[in-house]
């Protein structure tokens, strides 16, 4: 049968050829499928992280939602540093993309024995099906791209071999767990910087500031999420004003989060001398979007439940402090001469009401208006320049 008019026949297979750094693109829908994908998962996350602190188990909640999101976000680091670089949008790549968004569903559904138990097994062979694929990837980017064999074969091998590792290490001692996570975690990061020492990858800042905007959005609306959740409370519930209160400030918080990322020029600090330091420092900034989401999860519930909890919005003010950190310093990197100290100025204030005043729900609405504040000061006289 004939191809549609105007449509474009896609082949199962086409050599993999690298992109032009000058080249301006958009987003596929491939591409968007697979944030969505690795949203859900950090959103499984955002849930764990909210029982757990609910059940008082802090620094077990905290420790293993920034284990289980850097597995999340490493696996898509990787993808968009090689969609940026290659992407022949053949049948093949689609396959291998469905492969990873299937990997992520893994992992997705091994967060809770993470978060809870440590219990690494489940979410340790969904990394393996988002990491070997697309180290599969990498092998026909070498095949495609001579210039840069070595780099892309780099890519490869690091890939396997820590991931053998990774299986490796689920057969030792619980004791040592968490010291063999940080040395792997040390060493996945270390795999870039050992592969572009024989080429840089051609990538484009511009795609990759809207790769990972559009990937921060997602996450974001983990807070939406909570948001309804509180909203389903208050219909089941008789005094149902307080968690109003809650939908509104947290749908108010992530709005206004988001305002604030995007006042950031993301295409310059990717093109400049700071790149890493922005790519790297997205994982406090987007796992702290997602712990917005868990945060606010657990204020609705406690809210709910009779008697609120004093430090119910402790959790929120600190994982919104780290965004706005987080933030301070990627409007740093290009080299502004005066940098403004709204953002960190916001952040202590928003620590500091959270220990300072009694509810839990006053102290939401302070920081739902610090950051409307910060807002006004830092944001409304610039917008972001990724493409769209």
């Amino acid at each position: 049968m004939a191809a549609r008019a105007g449509s474009v026949a896609r082949p199962l297979y086409r050599p993999m050829r690298a992109r032009n750094p000058a080249e301006s693109r958009g987003q596929t829908q491939l591409e968007l499928l697979f944030d969505l994908a690795f949203s859900a998962a950090s959103g499984f996350a955002a849930v764990r992280l909210a029982h757990m602190l609910g059940t008082g188990a802090v620094g077990t909640a905290v420790l293993g939602f920034a284990m289980v999101f850097f597995a999340i976000w490493w696996a898509w680091l990787n993808f968009a540093w090689f969609c940026s670089a290659y992407d022949t949008d053949d049948g093949l790549t689609w396959m291998v993309t469905t492969l990873l968004i299937l990997g992520a569903a893994t992992l997705a559904a091994g967060v809770p024995g993470a978060v809870a138990e440590r219990d690494f097994a489940v979410i340790t062979v969904g990394y393996a099906v988002m990491r070997l694929p697309l180290a599969a990837q990498w092998v026909r980017a070498a095949v495609g791209d001579p210039a840069r064999r070595a780099t892309c074969l780099r890519f490869a091998l690091g890939m396997v071999v820590l991931q053998l590792a990774w299986f490796g290490r689920l057969a030792l001692p619980e004791r040592w767990m968490l010291a063999a996570f940080l040395v792997l975690a040390l060493c996945e990061v270390a795999v870039p910087p050992w592969a572009r020492r024989h080429g840089s990858l051609p990538t484009n800042p511009g795609h990759l500031a809207g790769r990972y905007g559009r990937f921060t959005l997602t996450v974001a609306a983990q807070v939406i999420v909570a948001t309804v959740h509180a909203l389903r409370l208050g219909l089941e519930s008789p005094g149902n004003g307080p968690l109003l209160v809650v939908a509104v400030t947290t749908a108010t918080a992530a709005v206004a989060l988001l305002w604030l990322y995007h006042a950031v020029p993301h295409a310059t600090v990717a093109a400049s001398g700071g790149a890493r330091i922005w790519e790297y420092g997205h994982y406090l900034l987007v796992g702290a979007m997602g712990a917005v989401g868990g945060a606010a999860r657990l204020l609705a519930e406690s809210t709910a439940a009779p008697g609120t909890q004093r430090w119910a919005a402790l959790p929120l003010a600190v994982a919104v402090a780290v965004v706005l950190l987080s933030l301070w310093l990627f409007g740093v990197l290009p080299g502004q001469d005066r940098p403004g100290l709204a953002h960190p100025t916001c952040a202590v204030l928003v620590v500091l009401s959270a220990l300072l005043i009694p509810s839990a729900l006053w102290t939401a609405g302070v920081v739902v208006l610090l950051l409307l504040a910060t807002a006004a000061v830092e944001g409304l006289g610039s917008r972001d320049d990724e493409p769209t």
